[in-house]
């Protein structure tokens, strides 16, 4: 039996490292090439502490794990040398018996071999891919055969050349891919990824996805081969720009959308700045669009706003658009040296165009446009302010009578001040006491001189700086802001105590008109007619007529069942409902037959034409008659002159409301004028 030195010396010869360890992994003894590859460290160290740090954590588990088998084996790196290692316990001992081997060789040859099993599987990862394989170099480049199938071709149709398929590639799109492949070339991204158009055989132009990488490069670092794919995205790409395109057209006209116009308009502002143009950003509103919508339906409202569409394109000269910012409001965008010009021939065009009659669905519709213009520079460089100035001008074209166009000045933005300051103190009027109710008479044109049994509840703010306020004023900012409907329960309660003052007085059947804003009657949509106006009218003991309710022809338009339920209600109460300012909107006799009406009110703009007789006489009398067909009774609005009174009168007209009888006045201006001269049941006649 050798001795154990020359046990020793025989280890020390073996090609391997060998080692002795104890149960918690500490070297005891090692042979000589182990020593010098660890440098000959003192004994005992533990062996974990000579491997890898990234190596440690598994080698401690396997070892652990080791124990109960009494065979260890496993890969890791001693140092920066890949070693496999091999243990066993030696019998009836703690101790281990080692060996470590060199597999530096074998782990390069398997990486190299990953490493095109990865490329093979970067060509081949998406099913129905082709492939191509570029030798850069050499100028060569293979084609699989499905790669060549993408395109219409069959093998041997093409040549194995880079020039094949680049010059087939959309012209579009060369410089873009020559840019991505560089940077791919020059490391700067680690793999080439482009989309670009190649033209098939049919003619037709393919969009592919191109992905690849450089699997070899020379001593320099250039690329010597490349491997990737083409992948069809055609209907992607389609799918894309439908995507894109409803984002920017709008669906039923194929205008541009706000949010293209936007994106043009961005576009204008920064060549604006670099070619010297002016710009004008026209608003263009519809005037009486909901009338159409609402009186001939939704299908007639889309196809008139088609052919508005239509007009305005055939309108705008070269270079401008229109767009569609949403229901019938449409913007013109103009780009050019004299934009206020431009702006005023084009709006010209666009309002002489639109009042011309539509042909729609056999139906002959009208409606005309009221348009705002914004200019840049001279009115802001920053699209949010030329699209405020522009509706403000918009706003005072309209309340300017519609159908007419209006630029911005300075002088609006200090009215869209005064009426934003105006809402802010029109909250507090009301808790401040600042409002108060005035008396119209209205008399009997069959009894002119009688004492009148009627009067128009008109609401008026006194405001303590600026005095009188026109209703024309801050009832639409009412409106808008809500407040319209607490204040309209505050003329209801503050005319139910005047008219039983006065019926109490001796004045019985008197009644007194209120309006209701539609914007009350939706804020009723999920609370139908509100409860306490019965329930206090029956707690000041007053019969439902001692009250009329008028509404506007605004509110018929809704032609909803809700609308029809709380008329309804009104006169199941016992008040009276009136149809105020009748005739003026969209086919509003037909809005008879279906709602409970007491009484029409024929607008002032037909009394004042009945002294030239024609038309307005003919209306007149036309409404009147048709009228108490139905059973309801007539007041005329706005009479001014004893010609309309009489003419009024002579056609059988039942009430009159006007100056001609008198303006309206506070309560006790009322009754001293009609009351103190004409007692309740006096025939003296008025005097004027």
């Amino acid at each position: 039996m050798p001795s154990p030195v020359h046990f020793a010396s025989l280890l020390d010869a073996l090609p391997q490292q060998v080692w002795k360890a104890d149960a918690q992994g500490r070297l005891l003894w090692m042979n000589a090439r182990l020593a010098e590859a660890l440098h000959r460290p003192a004994l005992p160290t533990p062996l974990a502490d000579c491997l890898h740090a990234d190596d440690r954590a598994a080698f401690a588990a396997r070892w652990a794990a080791a124990q109960a088998t009494g065979r260890f084996e496993m890969e890791y790196r001693l140092g920066s040398t890949w070693m496999l290692a091999q243990a066993q316990r030696l019998p009836d001992s703690p101790l281990w018996l080692g060996t470590h081997t060199d597999i530096a060789a074998r782990r390069a040859a398997e990486n190299r071999l990953r490493e095109s099993d990865e490329i093979w599987k970067l060509a081949l990862e998406c099913s129905g891919d082709g492939v191509w394989d570029w030798h850069v170099q050499q100028g060569v480049e293979l084609f699989s055969d499905r790669y060549l199938r993408l395109y219409g071709f069959e093998p041997g149709d093409v040549d194995a050349t880079p020039e094949a398929f680049d010059a087939r590639t959309h012209p579009d799109d060369v410089a873009q891919m020559a840019r991505d492949r560089e940077d791919h070339f020059s490391g700067r991204t680690p793999l080439y990824r482009n989309e670009h158009r190649v033209l098939a055989r049919d003619g037709s132009w393919k969009w592919v996805l191109s992905r690849g990488m450089v699997i070899a490069r020379d001593a320099q670092g250039k690329p010597l081969r490349m491997v990737g794919t083409h992948t069809d995205i055609t209907d992607r790409k389609r799918q894309e720009a439908l995507v894109w395109q409803q984002a920017r057209v709008d669906t039923l006209t194929g205008l541009p959308n706000r949010r293209s116009l936007r994106e043009r308009i961005e576009r204008a502002l920064t060549q604006r700045a670099l070619r010297g143009d002016e710009l004008a950003v026209m608003f263009v509103d519809l005037d009486h669009f909901k009338e159409v919508n609402d009186s001939l339906g939704h299908d007639v409202g889309d196809a008139l706003l088609v052919q508005v569409a239509g007009r305005l394109q055939d309108c705008m000269p070269a270079g401008g658009v229109v767009a569609r910012m949403g229901g019938d409001e449409f913007t013109v965008l103009l780009a050019t040296t004299e934009a206020a010009a431009a702006a005023a021939r084009a709006g010209q065009a666009l309002l002489e165009a639109l009042s011309a009659a539509f042909d729609v669905a056999g139906e002959r519709v009208y409606v005309s446009a009221s348009i705002g213009v914004s200019l840049a520079p001279r009115d802001g460089v920053e699209i949010e302010a030329l699209f405020k100035h522009a509706d403000l001008a918009l706003y005072e074209a309209k309340g300017a009578g519609r159908n007419r166009m209006s630029l911005f000045t300075p002088a609006l933005h200090e009215a869209a001040q005064r009426r934003t300051r105006l809402a802010a103190e029109l909250r507090e009027a009301l808790r401040l006491a600042q409002f108060s109710l005035v008396y119209q008479p209205i008399l009997s044109l069959q009894d002119p001189a009688a004492p009148p049994r009627k009067a128009e509840a008109l609401l008026r703010w006194t405001h303590p700086q600026l005095g009188e306020v026109s209703p024309a004023q801050f009832i639409p900012l009412a409106e808008t802001s809500g407040l319209i409907v607490d204040i309209g329960d505050w003329v209801f309660r503050e005319a139910a105590a005047q008219v039983q003052a006065w019926r109490e007085a001796g004045h019985a059947g008197f009644q007194i008109s209120i309006n209701k804003s539609p914007v009350q009657f939706l804020s009723e949509r999920s609370h139908g007619l509100r409860p306490d106006w019965v329930a206090h009218l029956r707690s000041l003991g007053l019969p439902g007529d001692a009250l009329a309710v008028e509404i506007t022809e605004g509110l018929l338009l809704e032609r909803d069942e809700a609308v029809a339920e709380r008329l309804r209600a009104l006169r199941e109460a016992g008040l009276t409902v009136s149809l105020d300012d009748f005739g003026t909107g969209y086919s509003s006799l037909s809005y008879l037959q279906h709602h409970d009406i007491d009484t029409v009110k024929i607008d002032r703009s037909f009394v004042t034409g009945l002294e030239g007789g024609g038309k307005a006489l003919a209306l007149c009398r036309a409404i009147v008659t048709m009228a108490h067909e139905l059973g309801m009774a007539v007041v005329a609005e706005g009479v001014e002159t004893e010609a309309q009174m009489l003419a009024l009168k002579e056609m059988g007209c039942d009430w009159g409301q006007g100056w001609w009888f008198g303006k309206g006045v506070p309560a006790g201006a009322f009754e001293e004028r009609w009351f103190s001269a004409n007692p309740a049941d006096s025939d003296a006649t008025t005097t004027r």
